[in-house]
């Protein structure tokens, strides 16, 4: 026995060797070009009332900024804002401006997916509009359609400098998503998602026949683990779909609350995706010991965010127990899916704590700049966990804590190992 579990280890090792994530982008940094001082079109009060209006909304509508301060009191995000005005204006110069615009985002860092949207991932956005069903979030379309014109500047701008994009619609890296691997011998199987991929990616239905096959090639095992840790997150049905609907027999859900702040720029995308009913006011927020409110005054309301999983249509052949590995890159999507398995049952989660920010799941929504048109997103819910904690702050504590400096797959063997002996 001890020598198929030394095999099971081995396998797994060489597997995992070509999973690596990758390195963290680093801030930019530019010299003002006269040639570029008006490539976006903007005169200098255009350019100050573009950033007002990015810090007002940030203010009135992103409920993480407080979460932020807590985390980095020796840098207040009131000082970003007023240092990068500053710049803007001792400097005529669009290339300014956006730098200014940039160098704001990259200090407050990407809580609650605050990120601006730059050339390349526009283009996703707008192919999304164009060839998507995108009934339900016909505000996200009207604000990425409005912008075309501003990107083809902002493109040349950032072209001229020599600049690359930093970030994508769709989420995930090119290459291989699934690595599997099945152990009879230790009725092991095992299968690794890096990412979830949008029903609407060529590779999507590949995927889910690929998934299902390996479910029913598991069929005579007696533990499934799954493993998330280098998944940070995309689409959430995916993981209902493809990932727990095979595995069920009965409908399975869980409830949290998520507050929202019912804004100028929130409120049209409230309006695209709530009824009245399911906003209730602030002030009838349950009692919840964990519940930091300092940096939560611009939220008003509530909602009930559930995770709804029904059964496939048909069973998959496994039918044995699920362990779910979770480390810091799991957020978003891949956080609510740890959500969804601890609050119901389905899986035993090993490893480390999350990255968060998986209740409430929304497509992050966008605050347009109204003179430069330039987009920034950002997620309109703050989750909170049953105790009230902030889910983007706690994220999730596994079940099964990996002692430090332990692979959480070497965790999940050694319990699947004891649970035998």
């Amino acid at each position: 026995m001890k020598r198929i579990w030394f095999s099971v280890l081995l396998a797994l090792a060489l597997l995992l060797s070509a999973c690596a994530a990758p390195a963290a982008e680093p801030e930019k940094e530019s010299q003002w070009d006269p040639a570029l001082a008006h490539a976006l079109g903007l005169t200098q009060e255009q350019r100050l009332e573009d950033y007002d209006y990015f810090v007002k909304t940030l203010k009135d509508s992103y409920l993480c900024l407080g979460l932020r301060d807590r985390e980095n009191p020796e840098e207040p995000a009131e000082n970003i804002f007023q240092k990068y005005r500053e710049l803007i204006l001792e400097s005529d110069s669009d290339q300014a401006f956006y730098t200014a615009l940039y160098s704001s985002w990259y200090r407050l860092g990407s809580y609650g997916h605050f990120w601006i949207i730059e050339p390349e991932a526009y283009a996703d956005m707008l192919d999304w509009c164009e060839t998507q069903d995108t009934e339900g979030r016909e505000q996200w379309k009207a604000a990425i359609e409005a912008s075309e014109e501003s990107y083809e500047k902002l493109r040349a701008l950032l072209d001229a400098l020599g600049e690359e994009d930093v970030g994508s619609w769709s989420a995930g890296e090119a290459g291989e998503n699934l690595h599997t691997l099945l152990l009879p011998e230790a009725g092991v199987a095992y299968l690794k998602v890096d990412n979830f991929l949008t029903d609407y990616d060529p590779d999507y239905q590949q995927e889910a026949e690929a998934i299902r096959a390996f479910y029913d090639a598991a069929g005579d095992c007696a533990d499934l683990i799954i493993d998330l840790t280098d998944n940070s997150g995309g689409n959430e049905g995916y993981w209902q779909n493809l990932l727990a609907a095979p595995l069920t027999d009965v409908p399975l859900s869980c409830t949290n609350y998520a507050l929202l702040a019912d804004s100028a720029n929130n409120r049209p995308y409230i309006d695209n995706v709530f009824a009245p009913s399911d906003l209730h006011p602030i002030s009838e927020l349950p009692d919840l010991p964990r519940l930091e409110r300092q940096g939560l005054e611009a939220a008003t309301h509530f909602v009930e965010s559930a995770l709804r999983v029904e059964p496939a249509a048909e069973r998959a052949a496994f039918h044995g127990r699920v362990w779910l590995l979770v480390g810091p890159a799991v957020y978003s999507a891949s956080e609510s899916f740890a959500v969804f398995c601890q609050a119901t049952g389905f899986a035993t989660l090993v490893g480390s704590q999350t990255g968060g920010d998986g209740i409430g799941a929304l497509d992050p929504i966008l605050m347009r700049l109204p003179n430069s048109g330039i987009l920034i997103q950002f997620t309109m819910m703050y989750g909170l966990n049953p105790d009230g904690s902030s889910s983007e702050e706690a994220g999730t504590a596994p079940d099964i804590l990996s002692p430090a400096g332990e692979p959480a797959l070497v965790t999940a063997l050694r319990a699947i190992r004891e649970g035998e002996d």
